[in-house]
């Protein structure tokens, strides 16, 4: 079931001040490709830049954390996880002897708050005693992230660290013998009318947990109102108020300065940062769950863009303001047409361009040196855009002036794909590849004169350079 609808106005809420973000946010180029606003419950303002919209899952990087902490949040409820159970009693076919000194005391409640003991984000020390980038297929990560030494004792430093949230994961898994997502289908996602989460996993299947989650924005905006509402949902306690409580009660980091506009340095919960108003749980480049009780609000946003303080500013300087002013029909009108014309514009091209021209990779480019070509084939008004790798060639329609949909479909990978472009004249091809269930986009400017083309990324993925590294759909012969 989706959230109830109403207008801004009859929610008290000024629908002026959520135009003034959308316009500020356009202006100072925050990428923004997707805005939910609800209030007592009901959502009074939405848009998706397109060719994003309100059915399509977006990558959500660490906002995927608070989901995993939500998870265990069900599971210490139920009585069946504690958070002062130690972690590695729950790993009790570990060989002691490979287990880093400083482990024997970490317990779930230390994963939960980022207070493990290691004094900086462990996750590439674990990268560093694996084989290669992926492990290896069946590989255990598990005894690596072991083998990382916490270097002080646990709960007396703050480290935002992936391997905490990776092993939280892990241990609701085998606490409860199915994957995470099967975990929380009947305890959170069918209670709140949400799809299943398509979730990047380690070799053996395992959801990330730090990462890799794909949520629909009204997913994310429903998470955030049964945090707001303490666990309940259409009448139903469906999360202990007290875990609620715990879990967005900030823990460090504390800045010295109270009035320093630094959001990450006002505390952190399980899985959520303090803020000036309220709470938030946040993914890389731009992903945001924010809660603010103080005005029985919550916010959702996807993204891609650098300056995530920034959207978080515009927040407090247009939409927190807004909230309980008169607003009215009118405001409610031009914000409601503001946001149905949101878009990222669609690249085009005047030139005809010959019917088929393939180009080598430049020395510039920043896409993976897996992909070594570019092929470029004329159909009709548009273009069949070529990409080899690793001696196969992937292609996916471009539209001329629009949108065209397509997969890259290589190694047992699927990513979905939308693409732009064309002949800007009788030399340059230019086009533009977004992953589309993702934050991230790549272009490719192409050169008769040259026969090169350089393929570059917007943002590179944190999953790294290869676009099909962004897929959650993979099949193996």
């Amino acid at each position: 079931m989706s959230l109830p609808r109403s207008t801004p106005s009859a929610q008290g809420v000024d629908a002026a001040g959520i135009h003034a973000f959308v316009d500020a946010a356009e202006r100072d180029h925050l990428g923004l490709h997707s805005l939910m606003v609800v209030r007592h419950g009901h959502v009074v303002a939405e848009g998706w830049w397109r060719p994003y919209a309100a059915g399509r899952v977006h990558l959500a990087y660490s906002l995927s954390k608070t989901v995993t902490a939500t998870a265990v949040g069900f599971l210490v409820q139920e009585g069946r996880l504690s958070l002062d159970d130690r972690v590695l009693d729950h790993f009790p076919e570990l060989d002691r002897a490979l287990v880093a000194d400083g482990w024997e005391d970490v317990r779930i409640t230390h994963c939960l708050s980022m207070t493990v003991g290691h004094e900086e984000d462990a996750w590439a020390h674990v990268f560093d005693r694996l084989s290669g980038s992926e492990g290896g297929d069946g590989d255990d990560w598990v005894p690596r992230v072991f083998a990382t030494r916490p270097t002080r004792q646990p709960g007396t430093v703050f480290a935002y660290n992936q391997v905490a949230t990776y092993l939280l994961a892990v241990i609701v898994r085998r606490v409860v013998g199915v994957s995470l997502v099967e975990m929380l289908r009947p305890r959170l996602l069918a209670p709140l009318g949400l799809p299943d989460i398509p979730w990047h996993r380690d070799p053996l299947g395992r959801e990330l947990g730090f990462t890799g989650s794909h949520l629909t924005t009204e997913a994310i905006a429903s998470i955030a109102q049964l945090y707001l509402d303490r666990g309940r949902w259409e009448g139903r306690q469906l999360l202990a108020e007290a875990w609620v409580a715990e879990a967005t009660r900030g823990f460090g980091p504390v800045s010295e300065d109270p009035d320093a506009d630094d959001d990450w340095r006002r505390g952190y919960g399980y899985s959520f940062w303090m803020q000036r108003h309220g709470y938030r749980g946040d993914g890389a480049y731009g992903q945001f769950l924010v809660v603010l009780p103080e005005h029985d609000t919550v916010v959702a946003i996807t993204a891609e863009q650098s300056r995530m303080q920034s959207t978080l500013d515009g927040l407090w300087a247009h939409v927190v303001p807004a909230i309980g002013g008169s607003g009215s029909a009118d405001s409610d009108r031009a914000l409601t047409e503001r946001l149905a014309g949101l878009e990222i514009p669609a690249m085009s091209g005047d030139a005809l361009g010959p019917e088929y021209a393939e180009f080598t990779r430049s020395e510039g480019s920043d896409l993976s040196a897996d992909y070594t070509a570019v092929s470029v084939t004329r159909d009709g008004p548009d273009v069949v855009l070529g990409l080899s790798r690793r001696g196969e060639w992937l292609r996916v329609p471009v539209g001329r002036g629009l949108w065209r949909e397509g997969e890259l479909v290589a190694a047992g990978a699927t990513l979905p794909v939308v693409s732009s472009g064309g002949w800007v004249d009788e030399d340059t091809f230019r086009a533009e590849v977004i992953a589309v269930e993702t934050p991230h986009r790549f272009r490719i400017e192409a050169r008769l004169r040259g026969a090169d083309a350089d393929l570059t990324w917007r943002m590179v993925p944190l999953t790294g350079n290869d676009p099909l590294w962004l897929a959650t759909r993979w099949s193996y012969a």
